[in-house]
């Protein structure tokens, strides 16, 4: 069973609580708004698939390899302009939407919370548009169009 001590421990991803068959773990809210893992221990089976997802207690190893930079800008103005990292991130969405693909990103609401959507159309990418400084909510996400027809 996934037990946070300290903060620092936890980057509030969510998947232990995803992965639970039992879903004995839920996500709170702490006194400054992010979220992180409640075990409900009178559910949990101690299975440890909890423990076995986590990426902070399994961090994978970093190989070190000769690395490339590309500096990349939409050329669309009004793409670049509703963009804070050169819009890159568009040209790519378009390219998996004209090629039958899902794009998931985070949609900040109208009140003011993050959360993780997929959309289909090129039209529907605005959504994506601007830095969200804030922990954002993953539940929810439709996953039927992630397996192969």
């Amino acid at each position: 069973m996934i037990e946070i001590n300290r903060k620092q421990d936890c980057c509030g991803c969510t998947a232990c609580a995803a992965i639970c068959p039992k879903d004995a773990i839920v996500m709170k809210e702490d006194n400054e708004g992010f979220l992180y893992p409640a075990v409900d221990k009178e559910t949990c089976i101690n299975c440890g698939m909890c423990e076995r997802v986590c990426p902070i207690i399994h961090t994978a190893k970093e190989n070190s390899s000769e690395q490339a930079a590309y500096i990349v800008q939409n050329k669309d103005p009004k793409v670049l302009r509703e963009s804070t990292a050169g819009g890159a991130f568009t040209a790519i969405a378009k390219y998996i939407l004209r090629n039958n693909g899902v794009v998931f990103g985070v949609e900040l609401s109208t009140d003011l919370t993050a959360h993780h959507v997929a959309v289909e159309t090129e039209n529907d990418l605005y959504r994506f548009r601007n830095s969200k400084y804030v922990q954002s909510s993953v539940g929810g996400v439709p996953t039927d169009r992630l397996s192969p027809s």
